[in-house]
């Protein structure tokens, strides 16, 4: 047999855990920009938020701002003001010079920069387009690498923005300028080897601090750059290896990682202003202390405005193309690069893993945390998730996805409690139902939604109370097997309450062979009396065959037949709850109660299967009841007019059995010792008779 979900809560949980890992799965297929988006997003906020002040004196970056525009002149300016800022920097003693802009165009005074530039360790920029829409031709490419082919991994160019043949006379390392703008505008990679033709060409950092780091002099021709590019699963591997990266003989021990589409991340660990400025007018002028430039990488490029030469950069929406140059040098030079391991995506699922068994166990433990406080948990699972990437990418150089982690940690908590809120309203509605078998129902709604108290809480009411008991039973049950017994209670049990219910009342209480019945105690119910009538007297009916079907089988039985007797009577009583909060009962009190009960235990010495109480008798048409004289009821000090429906003979048995008992019980009730003497009496004497009351009317 199946066993329902709500008794194993454990397949619901984990079923709600899947679907919002399905979910998280589906949006990483249909829509991965978007949650790549939202971590590029995070990560510029955790460089702005992480980035270092401190000076960065090993590289300077020498502006054409607006400053020079105005001693200078406008831009472009010509190659011998050039070519005359390229030797003021050697004499300054610059290290290298990097330019972060392009000479495609041959001009006048080429050959003025051309022989400054081969004074000094020089890095010229050429532009490539990776956008298949837009295929430009100028000047000559230089700069490829030594190694033969291109990376699988590195994008292919469709047009390039070289430099003037001139100029490459001067034997300048070459390095690109391309960068990857984002969906977004802003520039956080840049492809590390671009390739054209078959031949892969370094970035200008790249270029840079490899011609930092040649031993070459000035104007000596140069060799093609040694940088090598190796995939991860071609050497080192691991979970924490990049997609690829590049190393070079000139510069040992450093590593460039690549992701796995070649482009190297732009680290953004220092404040723009950690960088040394001079401005190119300043270096043009003589007599300027240029003391700065001893011994460092020089970038020159234009910042002033209307220059174009501006990207957007998670520090600022405009920046100059000099930074993504500055931040990707200065931390190749403390073999600090950020990437994201080749397996980051497997750990991806490993945390949405581990979080799937956070949030079942604090589900699961009891008092641990609410169902309604779980989305508030994977809200903090999330933003822990966040930070902890944040703090990895600035301290620890990892860029690793938290997005997909992170939204499954609010959609599974979402879930989970979904799936809580139905395990205890499944519960409850069990516990209601429980509790309806043992309670009135409306009582059982009222525990379901009420806190625990102590006083007592009642209300007064005109109700009408039916309470009906198996007579004999006791003797029954002592000479009948026990399963044989049960069998009996059940079934009678099942038909009074099928009966009270659809006349309208509720079984208030079932005590053994007895049950109490109420009507008007916990809703309205405008012909309550009759109702309680009605359902007496279906009740007999019902109730028939089953106790006919248990009679003695020989005369010579000591057990007497058994029979119901059924009193009814309609009054005021208080219904409710009191007792203490650890144990408290539930009961309906008041005189109608006590009349029924009296009532009841006189069907046997009347031999009528139904009596009824003298204010429900009032309640109905006269010519409905037949009256049977008044009678002192035990424990209530007073007499009580008794009544029978009239219709009350067509409700008992004619088996032989009954009417000999009815016989016996006639004639004892004739004798002086009979009914007048019961009636003066509170404790009436012990009388065998059975059902057949119509010989009592006879006699």
């Amino acid at each position: 047999m199946n066993t329902p979900w709500r008794d194993r809560p454990w397949r619901l949980r984990s079923a709600a855990l899947v679907i919002a890992a399905l979910v998280v799965a589906c949006l990483q297929w249909l829509a991965p920009q978007a949650l790549s988006g939202v971590e590029e997003q995070a990560g510029d906020l955790a460089w702005r938020v992480g980035a270092s002040a401190q000076p960065e004196r090993r590289l300077v970056v020498v502006d054409i701002d607006e400053a020079g525009l105005r001693e200078v002149g406008p831009w472009p300016w010509p190659r011998s003001t050039l070519a005359q800022l390229a030797l003021k920097l050697g004499q300054a003693g610059a290290v290298v010079q990097a330019y972060d802009i392009n000479f495609s165009d041959a001009k006048e005074g080429d050959g003025l920069l051309r022989d400054a530039w081969a004074r000094s360790p020089v890095v010229a920029g050429q532009l490539f387009s990776i956008d298949s829409g837009v295929t430009p031709r100028a000047g000559e490419l230089a700069g490829a690498l030594g190694q033969t082919g291109c990376p699988a991994f590195a994008p292919r160019s469709h047009g390039f923005y070289g430099t003037a043949p001139v100029l490459l006379g001067a034997q300048p390392a070459i390095g690109h300028l391309t960068p990857r703008v984002e969906a977004d505008g802003v520039v956080r990679k840049v492809p590390a080897l671009v390739c054209q033709d078959g031949r892969a060409y370094p970035s200008l950092a790249l270029s840079a601090l490899w011609r930092a780091g040649h031993e070459a002099d000035a104007g000596q021709r140069l060799p093609a750059p040694d940088w090598q590019w190796q995939r991860a699963d071609e050497g080192e591997g691991g979970w924490w290896a990049p997609h690829a990266w590049l190393t070079s003989a000139s510069l040992p021990g450093l590593k460039v990682p690549l992701d796995d589409r070649g482009d190297l991340r732009v680290p953004y660990r220092l404040d723009r202003k950690a960088f040394a400025s001079v401005s190119a007018a300043e270096v043009l002028r003589d007599g300027s202390d240029l003391s700065v430039l001893k011994g460092a990488l020089v970038l020159v490029g234009a910042t002033a405005f209307g220059i174009g030469d501006t990207v957007a950069t998670p520090h600022a929406s405009v920046a100059a193309g000099l930074e993504i140059h500055a931040q990707t040098v200065a931390a190749m030079l403390d073999h600090r690069l950020p990437y994201s391991p080749r397996h980051a995506g497997t750990l991806a699922w490993l945390a949405i893993v581990g979080i799937g068994l956070i949030l079942l166990v604090l589900s699961q433990r009891r008092g641990s945390i609410p169902a309604k406080r779980l989305p508030l948990a994977g809200v903090v699972l999330a933003a822990l998730g966040w930070l902890g990437a944040s703090v990895l990418l600035v301290q620890a150089d990892l860029w690793l996805p938290w997005s997909a982690p992170a939204l499954f940690a609010m959609l599974g908590s979402v879930s989970l409690a979904t799936a809580e809120h139905a395990l205890t309203r499944a519960q409850r509605e069990r516990l209601s139902a429980h509790l309806g078998a043992y309670l009135p129902g409306p009582v059982a709604q009222q525990l379901m939604v009420s806190d625990p108290s102590g006083s007592v809480q009642v209300e007064q009411r005109p109700i009408s109370v039916l309470l009906a008991d198996i007579r004999n039973f006791s003797a029954f049950a002592a000479h009948r097997p026990p399963q044989e017994t049960a069998a009996v209670l059940h079934a009678f049990c099942c038909i009074a309450v099928d009966v009270v219910e659809q006349h309208g009342g509720v079984v208030e209480n079932v005590v053994g062979d007895s049950v109490l019945a109420v009507w008007n105690a916990y809703s309205e119910c405008a012909d309550h009396s009759q109702q309680a009538l009605a359902a007496a007297q279906e009740l007999v009916r019902a109730t028939r065959q089953l106790l006919e079907g248990t009679q003695p089988t020989s005369e010579s039985s000591p057990v007497q037949p058994l029979a119901l007797g059924v009193g009814v009577e309609t009054g005021s009583a208080i219904v409710g709850s009191f007792g203490p909060t650890r144990r408290r009962a539930h009961a309906a009190l008041g005189e109608p109660v006590s009349v029924a009960s009296r009532i009841q235990q006189m069907t046997l010495d009347l031999s009528i299967p139904i009596l009824v109480g003298p204010n429900l008798a009032s309640s109905l048409p006269a010519e409905a009841m037949e009256p049977l004289g008044e009678y002192l009821l035990e424990g209530l000090g007073r007499h009580y007019a008794l009544y029978a429906p009239r219709s009350w003979g067509e409700l008992v048995p004619t088996d032989p059995q009954w009417v000999r008992s009815a016989t016996a019980a006639a004639d004892r009730l004739s004798e002086p010792s009979g009914w007048s003497h019961w009636a003066d009496s509170s404790n009436p004497g012990p009388l065998q008779s059975g059902a057949a009351s119509i010989h009592l009317r006879d006699a």
